[in-house]
Parts: C-alpha cells; sequence; structure tokens
C-alpha cells in the first residue's frame, strides 16, 4: 500500500522567521570534515524551528524534458548522471539522464506475472555496482538495476515478518540490508544479511514509542542510512519527530520539535485527511540527510495547489541529528538530492512539465 499522498503538517507558528545562528548546539562543519563521527549518545532533545534560524527560500529552473512523466506515487533517487523515478503509469520506471533530464528508457509492467511488480519501490543502495534496487512488494525480491540500465534476473530474497509489507529499505552491500516494516502495534527497524545460502534476520530498533498509538499507521514514516557513517535515521508523518542511531554504538539520539500531539486512533482514524502529520519524503546523502515538511493537511494542499503551485519545505539535518537549514521551494511535489549535495530535484504536481531544480547554498 503506498501511502505518501497522506502529507500533512504541523502549525504556521513554525513558518516564521528568526535572526538566531542555524546551527546553535551543531557540530556540522566539523564532523563533516572528519572521516568519522563522534559516538551518538542515548538522550532525546526537545527542540523549536527557531533552531534551524532563517528559513531559506529557493526559487526553482525549470527543466523541460522529452517525456511527459507520470506523477502519482513518485519516487526519484539520483545516481550520479542517471535519475530513475518510479510512478504508476503505462511503466512504472523511467531512467532520465543528468543534468539534461533527456529520457533514456522507461520498463517495468505492472502485475503479478514473471517480471511484473505490483506496488514496487526504489530502494537506495551502497552498492557501487548497482544504480539502485527495485523492491517487489509481492515477492519480498529486491532486484538490482545494474549499470547497463538493466534489472538483475537474480533477486535477493528477504523473509516476511508480518502480513502487510510497507517496507523501506537501504542497501549497506550487496549482502547486507536495513529495513523498517510492520510488526505488532508499530514499526521496526531490522538487519538482514546474506551468507552463502543463509540469510539472517534480526529487529534492531523498536519505533514505536507512544502508549496512546498502537498500530503501525501511527508510525508511518521516511527511512535513511549511511554505512560509511554507521548511522540510520527514521522521519515520523504524524510526529514531528526523527530518530538517529548509530549502529556501531548502539545508541539512539530521539530529536522532538515542540509540536502538538498526534491525535490518537485507529488506522483509518490516523490516515484520515484531516490529520495532522509532518514529514513525509527523505533524501538520505553522504555527508547531511534532507527531508521534506508540509505545513498543513491534505485538504488545505490539495485548495492551495488549485490555486498556486504550492511550496514545501525541505529540512536538512547532519548525521548526528543536528538541525542545520531549513529550506523554503516554491513548488509542491516529491524530492530528491543528487549525489554531490548541490541540488534538489523536485517534481512538481501542479506543473506539466513538472522538473524543477533547486541550487543548495554552500554553507
Amino acid at each position: 500500500m503506498i501511502l505518501s499522498t497522506l502529507i500533512v503538517s504541523c502549525n504556521q507558528t513554525n513558518e516564521k522567521k528568526t535572526e538566531k545562528p542555524a546551527q546553535p548546539t551543531s557540530v556540522a562543519e566539523v564532523v563533516n570534515k572528519e572521516k568519522t563521527l563522534p559516538p551518538l549518545k542515548n538522550e532525546e532533545v526537545n527542540l523549536t524551528d527557531d533552531v534551524f534560524g532563517n528559513i531559506i527560500e529557493l526559487t526553482g529552473e525549470s527543466k523541460v524534458s522529452d517525456y511527459i512523466l507520470g506523477i502519482s506515487e513518485l519516487q526519484m533517487i539520483a545516481n550520479d548522471s542517471m535519475l530513475i523515478t518510479k510512478s504508476y503509469g503505462a511503466k512504472l520506471f523511467t531512467l532520465f539522464s543528468l543534468p539534461d533530464f533527456k529520457f533514456i528508457k522507461t520498463f517495468g509492467d505492472k502485475g503479478r506475472g514473471p517480471g511484473e511488480f505490483s506496488f514496487p519501490s526504489l530502494v537506495k543502495t551502497e552498492n557501487s555496482n548497482s544504480i539502485c534496487y527495485i523492491y517487489s512488494s509481492n515477492t519480498n525480491e529486491l532486484f538490482p538495476l545494474i549499470k547497463n540500465n538493466e534489472i538483475a534476473k537474480t533477486p535477493i530474497k528477504i523473509k516476511s515478518t508480518s502480513e502487510y509489507n510497507a517496507r523501506q529499505i537501504h542497501g549497506l552491500s550487496p549482502n547486507h540490508l536495513l529495513y523498517v516494516e510492520n510488526i505488532k502495534r508499530g514499526k521496526a527497524v531490522f538487519d538482514f544479511k546474506v551468507d552463502g545460502d543463509s540469510t539472517h534476520t534480526k529487529q534492531i530498533y523498536n519505533l514505536a514509542f507512544s502508549k496512546n498509538h498502537r498500530n503501525w499507521a501511527a508510525y508511518i514514516g521516511d527511512f535513511g542510512a549511511n554505512g560509511s557513517k554507521k548511522r540510520f535515521v527514521y522521519a515520523y508523518k504524524y510526529f514531528k519527530r526523527l530518530v538517529f542511531h548509530d549502529l556501531e554504538n548502539n545508541t539512539t539520539k530521539v530529536v522532538n520539535f515542540n509540536t502538538a500531539p498526534a491525535l490518537a486512533g485507529d488506522v483509518k482514524d490516523m490516515l484520515a485527511p484531516t490529520n495532522v502529520t509532518h514529514y513525509w519524503g527523505m533524501s538520505a546523502q553522504k555527508n547531511y540527510v534532507y527531508v521534506l515538511y508540509s505545513g498543513r493537511t491534505p485538504i488545505q494542499i490539495g485548495k492551495e495547489n488549485n490555486k498556486t503551485s504550492g511550496y514545501i519545505y525541505v529540512e536538512q539535518f547532519d548525521w548526528n541529528g543536528n538541525p542545520i537549514r531549513k529550506f523554503k521551494l516554491d513548488h509542491w511535489g516529491y524530492f530528491c538530492v543528487n549525489d554531490a549535495e548541490n541540488t534538489i530535484i523536485l517534481a512538481s504536481t501542479t506543473e506539466l512539465d513538472p522538473f524543477f531544480t533547486y541550487d543548495i547554498p554552500a554553507l
């Protein structure tokens, strides 16, 4: 089940600009010059949006492609000079070259037969031999998209620990994955390794934390990881809350922002278009984590986007959970960040030519 259309956020008071420094407690510039991060401490911090300092407003540059892309349930991953997208058009996957957004090919049929995909997703990988992985939820298989733009015939098979798999996956290496999936009354992060003909799976972090929220829908969010920095991060939709976990030291930093708590309810209540959510998209990169933040409910978004191009925020954190900057983009849509971390790519849901790029100012 794809849930990315349920996108809402927090109070308008969080949009106010402030003259406070953008990194009052951050060690980001020092951290990213070092080969390794200092270990995380087990802690929970409570912040306000003032911690980002002035919101930086960015204006997008339209990129006209020679292929009209469907935007329904879009995912994007930028890998070197390649952009791969997943959407529910005639074909599921489309490749473009960067930075010119020239169409390369489209492929992938919907279905449950051989070579077909049912509710697939794109998976970021640190395997240098692959552009990304393609996860097929109906078969629990992970197919590498290799450098010749072809899907590898031999998949990685993941055992299921739940009947409903809204899995989010990150490939640390060809034989080592981290993923999030549903557990009883919530969600959890799992470690998955392939050793010859054997596989090993273990739960490493329970993402549920509230006694008032006891279903998987309450903990919908976005997942990313970084093998070189030995971190994973999870950003919640219905709470303005992020979890940064140190894989080497098994320690966790929870970053809470002072917003109203999510209303309790069952799955149907949590997924209601009137409910307030926060984070709903992530691009986990080498040095920083970028997360989309909305600011309104889906009902409000729909009304605004019928009249304007909309807008969306991108929040930037380092891999130890320190807030860096907050950007405001002048279109609403889906996003990713390129490998060099100097450009945001956005696919607008309101424009015929959907692609826009935003230059990320240097620190």
